[in-house]
């Protein structure tokens, strides 16, 4: 069982270091003091070192590279789940420039999980496509959408690096989205998606499956896998108790 003092001690390591790092000591891209030194300083064990940078990790304020150390991570942007937004209007509320890289136009026989949410049969087409979703030129979020194949075969014709899909729908197509279906679960990302998001392999990220319908009949038109970075991604809920 761990020690008393040792856990005092991991909650204080890591409560002074984020200190340090709120109030500008360390900022952003900046290696904070490695293992050793840490180890030195406080007087306990490599154990309880590891524990105070695994805690700071897990709330998306560091990132770890084993041997090389411990690096500040760029602010978690706060997003606040209270209507149906895109990730442009998102990022346009937080005062940041949104863009879009293009990674995969094709299309697919729909597998049995995009079906069901697509109203599709399991024979029928859906156009996939891939996105990597950047805020101020640095990749935040990899969406992987499919519609379905008649509406996304015009879709994949426009200029999917600089209009968002509601955009497009909304604005050009005049179809209105009424509202849309969220599953929010935690995972990591694997060595195809790190490299995308410019992150390591089994770093966390934030999954969001989400289902978009159309006005006013609700059909389901998008079915999405959205993959944020989880180091520089959260949400704030608000839920009312009636």
């Amino acid at each position: 069982m761990e020690r008393t003092t040792d856990a005092t001690m991991h909650s204080m390591i890591r409560n002074e270091l984020l200190a340090q790092i709120e109030v500008g000591r360390f900022r952003p891209g900046d290696q904070i003091p490695t293992e050793p030194e840490l180890i030195a300083r406080y007087d306990v064990s490599r154990t309880t070192v590891r524990r105070a940078l695994r805690d700071l990790q897990t709330m998306g304020v560091i990132r770890r590279h084993p041997g090389r150390g411990s690096f500040v991570n760029e602010p978690q942007l706060e997003q606040r789940l209270e209507k149906l937004t895109g990730f442009v209007e998102d990022m346009n509320a937080l005062g940041l420039d949104a863009s879009a890289k293009v990674v995969t136009i094709e299309k697919v026989p729909a597998s049995k999980v995009v079906a069901d949410n697509l109203r599709l049969n399991v024979d029928e087409y859906a156009i996939h496509i891939e996105r990597v979703r950047l805020a101020n030129g640095q990749p935040i979020s990899f969406d992987d959408s499919y519609f379905p194949e008649s509406l996304g075969s015009r879709i994949a014709q426009e200029n999917l690096e600089v209009d968002p899909f509601y955009s497009i729908l909304e604005e050009r197509y005049e179809l209105a989205l009424s509202d849309a279906d969220y599953v929010l679960q935690a995972s990591v990302a694997d060595a195809r998606v790190a490299d995308l998001l410019a992150t390591e392999p089994g770093a966390p990220i934030l999954l969001i499956e989400r289902t978009s319908f159309a006005a006013p009949d609700s059909r389901p038109i998008i079915f999405e896998y959205l993959m944020y970075r989880g180091d520089r991604m959260k949400y704030r809920l608000k839920l009312n108790r009636q």
